[in-house]
């Protein structure tokens, strides 16, 4: 059995740390198996016609899991005076990931540009058993490097003036894996890595005090791991 990497033991650490957490009740809890590393983009892709153009970085490579399926969805049993936090998160190997269907996110009044977008779409994170209408996915583009995270929020069409249920993310897709151990997948947590999140929108409002909870009680229940950045970060935005 092989050492994991520093992400993958990030993840796999985080994931121990809500099935030992006292305050944490964890309602589905699975660890696949480790695969083989991949220090340049698998040799499969070269083979593909469809993935010619397409840069998997070394960087992308070393720091991606290999791993079949790492997944937990949970929901906090904290004091009567904290909020009930939930969160979600599942991931699996990047390469398998990349190379399944496009997510299902058009509709009857998506334009032909929304429906090309989607097809770019590959997910990387998602929430199934929560079933909150939200995924993180990583586009898929011919000459771009690093390739694009987005995230998909049914519930941000609802803020007027907004007319997509995705938004651009900060982040490359092994910042984003850092991000998901730190925040163990708490539910809008990608929010903090927006330009302009709905902060003041009434439908907010529970992301809003999901986020505060997190960084008031996680500091305490998880110190193994720095909080501040995001705590500046959700100060920034209210």
């Amino acid at each position: 059995m092989r050492t994991p990497t520093d992400i993958e033991r990030k993840l796999l650490q985080a994931q121990q740390e809500i099935l030992d957490c006292a305050d944490i009740t964890v309602d589905r809890s699975v660890t696949g198996e480790l695969g083989q590393i991949f220090e340049e983009t698998p040799v499969l892709f070269s083979y593909l016609p469809e993935w010619e153009g397409v840069t998997f970085s070394r960087d992308l490579c070393v720091h991606s899991p290999r791993i079949t399926e790492l997944a937990n969805c949970w929901h906090s049993d904290l004091s009567a005076d904290s909020e009930e936090l939930h969160g979600e998160f599942r991931v699996a190997d990047l390469f398998t990931a990349v190379r399944k269907h496009p997510p299902n996110l058009a509709w009857t009044g998506s334009t032909d540009d929304e429906r090309e977008f989607f097809t770019q779409l590959r997910v990387v994170d998602e929430t199934p058993l929560a079933a909150t209408g939200q995924l993180a996915a990583i586009r898929i583009q011919q000459g771009v490097d690093p390739l694009e995270m987005w995230y998909y929020d049914m519930e941000l069409t609802s803020v007027e003036g907004r007319t997509s249920q995705c938004v651009r993310l900060d982040l490359t897709y092994p910042a984003y894996l850092e991000q998901l151990a730190i925040t163990k997948g708490t539910l809008g947590w990608q929010h903090l890595f927006t330009e302009e999140p709905p902060f003041g929108h009434p439908d907010f409002a529970d992301v809003v005090q999901r986020l505060t909870t997190m960084l008031d009680v996680f500091p305490r229940l998880f110190p193994a791991w720095n909080y501040s950045e995001l705590a500046s970060r959700l100060e920034a935005r209210l």
